[in-house]
């Protein structure tokens, strides 16, 4: 795609691109600014929009800049992940003018890289989702999700934790409330997430 920031403005997108938007590279176009924001997550545009000002700053055409963004194909559509190579190119329509072209690539797509960094985008994306979640444990209810995760009965830990069984079932109940969890594998991602094993 080519982009024009200064004017908050899609100028060109490839028929890849206009496949995934559902939207011609015209119709893309007359979007204008709205373009960004619906597509893209607006916290995000803020922050990719102040990088790109100062690589588009920095005035070498010779070099790139690459980063992760999100994308979605319309307001019902969830995200997904891509990876953008940006360079500084000159508009052949409006000489001085500075334009960007981008070349961006599902990362599910990519080699085995691509499926780490999509894990890890993943990983982030359900942390960010659940640390209010994280925050509502006490540390016994955190201490009590790694010996469950371990594969302790309420007996065990009881035994473990110095504390009735009775207790260690109510601490149970009250993790299992607060995470909204419905089994044993999804406390298991959960523990993972916050490195509770």
């Amino acid at each position: 795609m080519v982009q024009d920031l200064n004017a908050m403005k899609n100028l060109y997108m490839n028929k890849f691109g206009c496949d995934i938007l559902h939207h011609s590279s015209e119709e893309l176009a007359s979007f204008g600014a709205e373009y960004f924001s619906r597509f893209f997550p607006e916290d995000e545009i803020i922050l990719h929009r102040k990088a790109l000002t100062q690589f588009i700053d920095q005035g070498d055409h010779t070099h790139l800049h690459s980063f992760l963004q999100r994308v979605r194909p319309g307001v019902q559509a969830d995200y997904s992940w891509y990876f953008t190579t940006s360079r500084i190119i000159e508009s052949s329509s409006n000489p001085g003018a500075t334009q960007l072209v981008h070349i961006a690539v599902p990362v599910n797509t990519l080699t085995m890289t691509g499926h780490r960094i999509s894990n890890m985008l993943e990983n982030d994306e359900y942390i960010r989702k659940n640390f209010f979640r994280f925050n509502l444990l006490s540390a016994r209810e955190k201490e009590v999700i790694r010996l469950i995760v371990a594969g302790k009965s309420s007996y065990e830990i009881s035994e473990m934790l110095f504390r009735s069984i009775h207790t260690i079932n109510t601490h149970r109940k009250n993790i299992i409330h607060k995470l909204e969890v419905t089994s044993l594998a999804g406390l298991i991602k959960f523990a993972v997430a916050f490195n509770l094993v």
